[in-house]
């Protein structure tokens, strides 16, 4: 069998593709993994400058990422290499992975770095001081998820006869997403007054960043100081995206894109489109690879994943081949469970989690340590807010929040009581000062007029002799003053600090402030923190606990040994794609678990997925909470049947 490769950047054909996903299936365990070892090392190894990769979930990205890194460097020793991807933890794993491999030296180690693109983007930003037509000032700041729609409404301020719903940030961060601005002179002049408000906060949100860092690199070529790139993650590049990696890449000594159109998932949260890696297959500048052994997933879960995203196939979708790494294997099949109520599908998830106590607070104690990586189990459930499980959300939140090795995200009182204390320390930052006068509750016309004057007398905010800016102006500094004190506890600087500002929570405020002092020598680590977080929030993807509930999309390049999917209803799950659901499936190594609970958010009957699951590699069975016990049922039929019984009953009683 030949490796999954063609030099000459043609598409695999079909038929060829089929036959080899006879033969690649028909091998054992040892011809599998010799395969896929072998089909890697080619692939790394190869003299192709500009490489595409098809890589299906959990077929070994990481490792050939470090192989080809390695070709390079054996190269030419002086190559300096830039991996960019949108998964954090991919970011930790591969320098962590390349930190630690002894056939590199430290200097070699050197020449390799590994960031998000927007990590990425913003340093490119801040090197160049912005850009040409809209330069900041060292140090900008990052708009994040939450003052997005304050900003926006600060520029909508400046144009008070226009519709906010018909003109609103979604459909101009959709038009920066796209590089793509409507020519209506009306979002004409709402650009125009974003740009010259940023410049003013010193401020940039993400999705503008990325073409200020694109026209910073054509502005100043000496920022790009490598020669050789990995992309990660290409089939979620968005047009902007995508033309800044353009820019970055032009002429390089080497080039790696890795991605799989079946796994998109920003295509509503960002723009992305799948099309770019499509068109990028059909390119014949570059060679065309494929990863084709799973070794992520446990084989029904495999069987069952590639099963799925078969069905109903785009027709422009790129042809993959997707096995699992072992013939067979003792680990259980997809487990499809049916449940009356919500709390009927919460008390699952709590037996499950009593069951395994043992094993999660040991994956607990070795997160902590650094000794593992992932979680041991993901909760993943189809909207941000679990609503649709009425009271019981606040149980299934607890399950999780009870095996989080820490509490690493700082409260809303602590961000409002830094932004005062950043502002004393530096008045004439106007983002802060914003934030400040949000927290104030100033009227948003007199913030509007505030925000003109200033700009229209090129001054500071803090800078304008009003009544408003004094007195935020006396209270950052009575803020600082109590921060300070050395003669009084936190408690005390907390009812101190009540008196100036409303507070929703002192004893988690309490808790932060013990954990990371607001101070002048922390302050800026704390917003650098800040910052961080908006990132994440940005593409929803978090850290990793123990036990982490989230979005199926924030599941985006983690994987867990156990993952239990809710909400599968012909309601609840109604927006997620069938993309969306795949990569939630291959987030799981050992068991996977999907759950429907009638009556959450007036569900009635399963998602349609459920008749795209394959009989073979997956379990149906009924969960009664009464006794904590589950009951196989005889197939798909079967798990319909009871739920029609299950509605049946609920409307006799009704």
């Amino acid at each position: 069998m030949r490796h999954l490769i063609n030099d000459d950047g043609t598409p695999f054909e079909s038929s060829e593709l089929q036959t080899l996903h006879s033969e690649l299936d028909a091998l054992d365990n040892n011809g599998r993994s010799e395969y896929r070892n072998q089909n890697a090392s080619v692939i790394a190894k190869h003299s192709a400058g500009k490489f595409l990769i098809v890589s299906g979930p959990g077929t070994g990205k990481s490792t050939l990422f470090k192989g080809r890194i390695s070709f390079w460097l054996e190269q030419d020793s002086t190559s300096k290499i830039l991996c960019l991807t949108f998964v954090r933890k991919l970011v930790a794993d591969l320098d962590s992975d390349i930190q630690g491999d002894e056939n590199l030296t430290q200097a070699q180690k050197d020449q390799v770095e590994v960031h998000t693109l927007h990590k990425f983007a913003r340093s490119i930003v801040e090197q160049n001081h912005g850009t040409t037509e809209w330069r900041f000032q060292p140090h900008f700041r990052i708009i994040g998820q939450s003052w997005k729609d304050v900003v926006w409404g600060d520029v909508l301020a400046f144009h008070a006869g226009l519709d906010p719903g018909l003109y609103s940030w979604k459909k101009f961060e959709e038009q920066l997403h796209n590089a793509d601005f409507d020519e209506a002179i009306e979002w004409q002049n709402l650009k125009e007054t974003y740009f010259k408000l940023c410049r003013f906060f010193n401020a940039a949100g993400f999705a503008d960043l990325i073409l200020r860092a694109k026209d910073a690199l054509a502005e100043n070529t000496n920022l790009n100081e490598s020669d050789c790139f990995i992309i990660d993650e290409y089939q979620d590049f968005n047009a902007a995206e995508d033309a800044l990696i353009n820019q970055l890449v032009n002429n390089p000594r080497g080039l790696l894109v890795v991605g799989d159109d079946e796994q998109v998932l920003y295509e509503k949260l960002k723009s992305g489109k799948p099309n770019l890696i499509r068109n990028l297959y059909r390119n014949n500048d570059y060679a065309n690879g494929m990863l084709p052994f799973c070794g992520r997933s446990s084989f029904h879960i495999t069987r069952s994943a590639g099963h799925f995203i078969q069905q109903n196939r785009d027709t422009e979708c790129i042809e993959k081949i997707y096995l699992p790494i072992k013939t067979d294997d003792d680990k259980p099949k997809v487990q499809v469970i049916a449940c009356a109520t919500a709390p009927t599908a919460v008390d699952y998830i709590e037996k499950f989690v009593a069951d395994n106590k043992t094993a999660i607070g040991e994956r607990k104690a070795k997160l902590a340590e650094g000794k593992e990586k992932d979680a041991f189990l993901l909760i993943l459930t189809p909207a941000k807010e679990v609503n649709f499980y009425g009271e019981s959300k606040k149980k299934i939140t607890n399950i999780a929040a009870e095996y989080q090795a820490e509490n690493r995200y700082f409260s809303e009182d602590y961000y409002k009581i830094l932004s005062y204390y950043s502002l004393a320390n530096n008045p004439q930052n106007n983002f802060t000062f914003r934030k400040v006068l949000h927290y104030e509750n100033i009227a948003m016309a007199k913030v509007h007029e505030l925000i003109k004057l200033a700009m229209q007398k090129n001054q500071n905010s803090c800078d304008l002799e009003v009544v408003e800016v004094k007195n935020a102006t006396q209270k950052t500094n009575d803020i600082k003053t109590i921060l300070e004190a050395g003669d009084q506890t936190i408690g005390q600087k907390i009812e101190s600090l009540a008196g100036h500002i409303s507070l929703s929570d002192k004893k988690r405020l309490k808790e932060d402030i013990e954990r990371k002092a607001i101070n002048q020598e922390e302050v800026t680590e704390i917003e650098h923190q800040e910052e961080e977080e908006a990132e994440l929030e940005e593409i929803e993807v978090k850290k990793m606990g123990a036990i982490e509930l989230m979005t199926i999309v924030g599941s985006k390049g983690l994987s867990a040994d156990h993952v239990i999917i809710i909400g599968f209803d012909n309601v609840n799950m109604s927006r997620v794609t069938k993309n969306a659901f795949y990569v939630a499936m291959t987030r799981a190594r050992k068991s996977l678990h999907i759950l429907t609970a009638l009556k959450s958010g007036g569900a009635r009957q399963a998602h349609d997925f459920l008749e795209q699951l394959p009989d073979e590699h997956a379990e149906y069975f009924s969960y009664k909470k009464s006794n904590h016990t589950k009951s196989q049922l005889q197939g798909k039929q079967g798990f319909k049947d009871y739920l029609n019984s299950l509605n049946s009953m609920s409307q006799r009683r009704s």
